[in-house]
């Protein structure tokens, strides 16, 4: 385990340089992120690695100095789960293309074609419209690249034509992955039998329900609602049929420690404050907008505005060389990433990177503040 470690994960107020010159106040996540540089340049293998909660951190003050629970999770389990998280985002592209070649009337195939194609060798139209800058963004979330990779891409971007940026929650990953993780065969022991079955499907049908929504627009807060009152009468139903085996329960709460945990990254990330920081820094890096996303689990939206298409334009030009350049440095030859053999059953990585942390840090803090958008 690496010392400095709840240091980075401390939802704290830092100074971060812009340009040399002026100051930011930025709320910092996983990674210490900055519009400036990095928010002051510290870093360790988990703030580095570390992806998607800085949503589930913000303004919730989860860690701090005496939080001791953030010392239990070993640079190993942060990278398994980076690598976990990375290949549900390449399965979540891969959905998404082929969802949109079915309603073109094309066969099954043509999908994993736009895949490849969005990828290597993009039209204007997948530039437009984002699904080319986020390929680059899920290539560059490979663990392989170290994040020293993106603090040196120093690539002069605009604090204006990040305001243009129509972010959006990189939700679908997640929603894939509870699919999984409440599937059948996903369930520990203490979960599995006919006592849990009513809990089970009805925490199977609301996950349901959220990716159907999401594959479809995004989630609604009502849908996430229902996702956590499923989940909070599993965990009811766990402490009235408590196993007697330690093992058994230990598995099965820190499965449904994951479970919460994913969920609370489904929420929409408030981001604003941190994008007003903009307002006072004129201009910043690719790496600082990279790790920004990188933190806080963000993709690059729809276009809606003629100014937003020509953002996505000037930011493809920047981003391509980039993203070759960071793939060579790291010796990266395959198009697709898979697993390490050792690593084959993901699923497991989930419930290990949450293990550590506290239930109730987890839980939703009331219904209603948990589910606002």
């Amino acid at each position: 385990m690496l010392r400095g470690f709840r240091r980075v994960l401390g939802m704290t107020i830092v100074l971060a340089l812009a340009a040399g010159e002026s100051q930011a106040q930025y709320y910092r996540g996983y990674g210490g992120y900055g519009w400036g540089g990095w928010g002051g340049g510290s870093s360790t293998v988990q703030g580095d690695y570390a992806r998607g909660l800085g949503a589930l951190n913000m303004g919730a003050g989860i860690y701090n100095e005496q939080t001791a629970e953030a010392n239990s999770i070993n640079a190993d389990t942060v990278m398994r789960w980076n690598e976990f998280m990375f290949l549900s985002q390449q399965e979540a592209n891969k959905r998404e293309y082929l969802r949109r070649e079915r309603i073109m009337r094309r066969d099954a195939k043509s999908g994993d074609v736009a895949f490849q194609r969005v990828r290597d060798t993009p039209n204007d139209h997948d530039i437009e419209n984002g699904d080319a800058l986020n390929a680059i963004v899920t290539q560059l979330n490979d663990p392989r690249i170290h994040s020293t990779a993106l603090r040196l891409m120093r690539d002069p971007i605009s604090g204006e034509m990040i305001r243009e940026i129509p972010f959006e929650n990189a939700s679908e990953a997640i929603t894939i992955s509870l699919h999984q993780l409440s599937g059948e065969g996903g369930w520990p022991l203490a979960l599995q039998g006919e006592a849990f079955a009513p809990e089970r499907k009805a925490y199977q049908d609301a996950i349901a329900e959220a990716v159907k929504e999401d594959e479809a627009g995004q989630l609604t807060p009502q849908t996430l609602q229902n996702v956590n009152l499923a989940l909070g009468r599993l965990r009811t139903k766990l402490n009235t049929f408590r196993p007697a085996d330690a093992v058994q329960y230990n598995d099965a709460i820190n499965h449904i420690k994951a479970l919460y945990g994913m969920s609370r990254m489904l929420e929409k990330p408030q981001v604003d404050k941190i994008l007003a920081e903009l307002d006072s820094v004129k201009e910043t890096t690719l790496g600082s907008l990279l790790g920004f996303m990188h933190t806080y689990n963000l993709r690059f939206g729809p276009p809606t505005t003629p100014e937003q298409r020509g953002v996505y334009e000037k930011l493809y030009a920047i981003m391509d060389p980039a993203r070759d350049r960071a793939l060579e440095d790291a010796g990266i030859k395959e198009k697709i990433a898979t697993p390490r053999p050792e690593n084959r059953d993901l699923g497991r990585s989930a419930p290990e990177f949450f293990q550590g942390m506290h239930l109730e840090h987890l839980e939703p803090r009331t219904n209603n503040d948990a589910t606002k958008p």
